[in-house]
C-alpha cells in the first residue's frame, strides 16, 4: 500500500510542477507582451516600465471586465494562440482553450 501512495505523491508533485510551469511560463509571455504594448502606448517612464505596464494592465481589465492581476494570465494565452502550433499543436486547440478558462467571456458593450 505505501507503495502506491509514493506514486500517488510522486504523480501529484509532477504535475503540480508542471502547472506551476505553465502558470509561469504564460504569465512570463503576458508580461512581455503588456511590456510592448506599453512601449508602443509611450507608457513608459522608467527603464522597467513597470508604472507602464501596471497602466495598460488596468485599461485592458476596465476595458474586458477583468482583474489587474488575471490580465497578464489572459494576454499571455492570447499571445501564445497567435503563435505558429509547434509539436502537433494548432492555434485555438483545446489545450488553448483550456488556458482561457480563466479569462472567461469579454465584456463587449
Amino acid at each position: 500500500m505505501k507503495f502506491y501512495l509514493k506514486i500517488a505523491a510522486g504523480f501529484l508533485l509532477l504535475l503540480a510542477v508542471f502547472a506551476f510551469m505553465v502558470w509561469y511560463r504564460t504569465s512570463s509571455i503576458g508580461h512581455e507582451a503588456l511590456r510592448d504594448i506599453a512601449t508602443q502606448a509611450q507608457l513608459c517612464k522608467t527603464v522597467g516600465c513597470s508604472e507602464g505596464i501596471d497602466e495598460a494592465a488596468s485599461y485592458l481589465a476596465e476595458q474586458y471586465g477583468l482583474s489587474p492581476s488575471l490580465v497578464q494570465w489572459c494576454v499571455g494565452v492570447d499571445t501564445l494562440s497567435e503563435r505558429d502550433g509547434a509539436k502537433g499543436l494548432v492555434n485555438r486547440s483545446w489545450w488553448i482553450n483550456l488556458l482561457y478558462e480563466p479569462c472567461g467571456d469579454p465584456i463587449t458593450e
